[in-house]
């Protein structure tokens, strides 16, 4: 029994390594592009203190924003978070996040499970239909943005219909699925893995919860792409809202399926194909997305340290439980 928990770590070792080398390769990407167009994008560049201001507004409605969608996705699981404990949390993941190995979401999941009582089974399917839903959102936003510009019709309607069918596959599976099959299996693992699809389920089975997360998962995607549109600006250049939604959008994607920690040059890069595609110079694209991580950077230092400490000693569950948490044995 002792060499499991071993196992484990060595695992999560070599994975956390592997991260910190993307990480690093990432970013040194990030800073050859800059320094390649480094003279056209200093002399352009003009973060001037309104537009510090309008970015910073945006980030912090999308702090309050996350908060929100925290409470109500834990509601679906007939569990109550008060609203400042909700955004604290999604602070906490937020800047967390940027640990390898997604060190902020587990320490949600174990916040979540030891003083919420939501089960790691039922945390996961939070996480997991959250994901689904802002990516189907920004696939939608960026497809409906190419589509009032005019660019790449073949590219827009795909990116409009493929996700759409898919999620809407889910729905009616969502809705046809005999939720709690296996609560009394013998394995925990079955039993968790089985708790995570039934959460899943129960996500998509509610029209009116489906309907309140679009909501806010588009307002989530327009905030984003206010800070873009203000980045463009910072850079000396008038795109338009369409080519602000459709850089961002693209940017979202990358980093949703990025495993390196906070998405760092996934993000980046996801923007700077965006700006291909909408007609942009790619290194645009880049150094506004690098603009809006760089001043919601200093807001989550600037509160997000602090949210992350304030709830580890609110709750009992630090860093290091991540580790001892994720070897135990204990019912999942």
């Amino acid at each position: 029994m002792a060499s499991r928990p071993t196992r484990a770590r060595l695992l999560r070792s070599r994975a956390g390594l592997v991260q910190w080398v993307l990480i690093f390769g990432a970013v040194g990407l990030v800073a050859w592009i800059l320094a390649t167009r480094g003279d056209d994008l200093k002399t352009a560049f003009s973060l001037t203190p309104a537009l510090f201001a309008l970015i910073t507004a945006s980030a912090l409605a999308t702090f309050v924003v996350n908060g929100i969608e925290l409470q109500v996705l834990a509601a679906r699981f007939e569990r109550r978070i008060p609203f400042r404990e909700a955004m604290l949390l999604g602070l906490l993941v937020s800047t967390l996040n940027y640990l390898p190995l997604k060190t902020g979401t587990i320490l949600n999941g174990l916040i979540m499970k030891a003083r919420y009582q939501i089960s790691l089974g039922h945390f996961g399917a939070l996480v997991a239909g959250s994901s689904v839903i802002h990516l189907w959102v920004a696939v939608s936003c960026a497809g409906i943005a190419l589509v009032l510009g005019g660019r790449d019709p073949a590219l827009a309607w795909t990116l409009l219909a493929a996700p759409t069918a898919a999620v809407a596959l889910v729905v009616v599976w969502g809705r046809s699925r005999n939720v709690g099959l296996f609560d009394t299996h013998s394995s925990r693992w079955i039993r968790a893995a089985w708790r995570a699809v039934d959460g899943i389920a129960m996500i998509f089975s509610s029209w009116r919860l489906l309907a309140i997360e679009v909501v806010i998962n588009v307002t989530l995607v327009m905030l984003a792409s206010l800070r873009t549109l203000w980045s463009f600006d910072a850079l000396s250049q008038d795109v338009g809202f369409a080519v602000a939604v459709a850089v961002t959008a693209l940017g979202i994607i990358a980093a949703r399926l990025s495993v390196i920690p906070g998405g760092i040059g996934f993000k980046e890069g996801g923007a700077a194909a965006g700006a291909a595609v909408a007609g942009l110079a790619p290194s645009l694209g880049l150094a506004a997305s690098v603009i809006d991580r760089a001043v919601t950077l200093v807001w989550l230092l600037v509160l997000g340290v602090p949210a992350a400490w304030y709830m580890m000693r609110l709750t009992g569950v630090h860093l290091g439980d991540v580790t001892v948490r994720g070897d135990s044995d204990e019912d999942v």
